[in-house]
């Protein structure tokens, strides 16, 4: 987020007579080597998620991990809450799906 911008440079080529015959341009790589690298390892890692539970699957899909997790109780998103509430007195509104919501904290 630094603004960086991957060089450009053209180069003219020109015949006997001053004539612009060709030009090429050659841009700078927009992923450096090291760009590359951490995003080819994020891939990695993510691959190595569970979709369900978001933990490794090394860990959650082993054999000896049956039984293993326990529940607790339910905690309540109070933002959530208050949308759906808010939500659900427009349900018969057209195209309800396509309205926007936003949850503010009172002050």
């Amino acid at each position: 987020m630094d603004g960086w911008e991957p060089t450009e440079v053209t180069e003219y080529e020109y015949d006997e007579s001053g004539r612009l015959v060709r030009s090429v341009t050659t841009r700078e790589s927009e992923w450096a080597e090291e760009d590359v690298a951490w995003m080819l390892a994020l891939a990695a890692y993510r691959r190595g998620l569970c979709p369900l539970c978001g933990r490794p699957l090394e860990e959650c899909a082993a054999s000896d991990a049956e039984g293993a997790y326990t529940v607790p109780p339910p905690t309540r998103c109070h933002a959530t809450t208050a949308l759906l509430m808010a939500q659900e007195r427009y349900r018969d509104t057209p195209q309800a799906g396509a309205l926007l919501w936003v949850a503010e904290r009172r002050g």
